[in-house]
């Protein structure tokens, strides 16, 4: 895949742009919600295209989001095989026109996922 590709559609740029501030939001949530319930201790560093959920005081992310022309690509530590995990989410507009967020689930076909269901799939392996 060209990942370099210019998109020459502003609404699919606005789409993609609105999903992954949306899964920003819920990834804090959910992270602040794991935090107040197990006390995690995780924070979430922002840049403006990207963010990662850290252990307080630790560099390494334990999951990395970065926002790209055409999707949204994430990694994510595999604690339990001690290994890196990557992938793609596709965004998609939703019935509704909002933008759906699409997890590639091999080897089915992609699943759309709700925003916080997709901060638990980001999350919850790294534990």
């Amino acid at each position: 895949m060209d990942l370099t590709t210019n998109t020459s559609d502003p609404q699919r740029d606005v789409q993609i742009a609105a999903a992954f501030s949306s899964l920003q939001n819920a990834m804090t949530d959910y992270v602040e919600d794991l935090n107040i319930r197990l006390n995690a201790g995780l924070a979430v560093r922002r840049t403006q295209i990207s963010f990662e959920v850290h252990e307080f005081e630790k560099a390494d992310a334990l999951v990395r989001i970065i926002l790209t022309d055409v999707n949204i690509q994430y990694s994510n530590i595999i604690k339990r095989n001690n290994e890196m995990r990557s992938g793609t989410i596709d965004v998609r507009i939703g019935h509704d026109r909002s933008p759906a967020l699409m997890f590639q689930d091999f080897p089915h076909p992609s699943v759309q996922v709700s925003y916080r269901d997709a901060s638990k799939r980001l999350i919850d392996s790294s534990f």
